[in-house]
């Protein structure tokens, strides 16, 4: 056997098992279980080489998890630190989806510690091009928003119950 395939089969092997736990984790912070969630995304992270380029979109991809969970949690200042590493090796390999979604991370982050400027700044770096929508369970990108950050009508209603706590107009 060629020596080579095998020093290429544990990173592939440990990618996948990576986004297994991953896919765990974010399983269990649906269910509310974040504390074992953070466990299952650390667990991840540690099979994953952070300096070999084949693992950047795993590692962007997980950041950005981690800091949902973190965000769900509440824990804004570790949301960001997660955010803005996905969001870094996410610009590093022109990851277009995964940009968008640690940008629209990072100004949900602002916009739960009352920062709606630099939330709205956030949300416009991308303005046009690569805006998402601003619906939490919707994957889409957006080049044309029918409401302020959401890709329809619809998203809009479907996120009511989510944007009504943080919008300051409810109040």
């Amino acid at each position: 056997m060629d020596p080579g395939s095998l020093s290429s089969s544990p990173d592939e092997s440990a990618l996948s098992e990576a986004m297994t736990l991953a896919g765990k984790a974010r399983q269990l912070d649906a269910r509310g279980s974040h504390h074992e969630a953070e466990r299952f995304f650390h667990r991840a992270l540690e099979l994953i080489d952070p300096s070999a380029p084949a693992s950047y979109p795993t590692l962007a991809n997980i950041w950005n998890s981690l800091g949902e969970l973190y965000l769900h949690m509440g824990r804004f200042d570790q949301a960001e630190q997660w955010f803005t590493k996905s969001l870094d090796i996410s610009g590093s390999i022109r990851d277009l989806k995964e940009i968008s979604a640690s940008r629209e991370n990072l100004a949900r982050v602002q916009r739960a510690k009352s920062e709606l400027l630099k939330a709205k700044a956030l949300k416009m770096l991308g303005a046009p091009d690569d805006m998402r929508c601003g619906n939490y369970s919707c994957s889409s990108l957006t080049s044309s928003s029918q409401a302020a950050f959401y890709c329809s009508h619809g998203c809009q209603k479907d996120d009511y119950e989510r944007h009504k706590r943080y919008c300051q107009y409810d109040m």
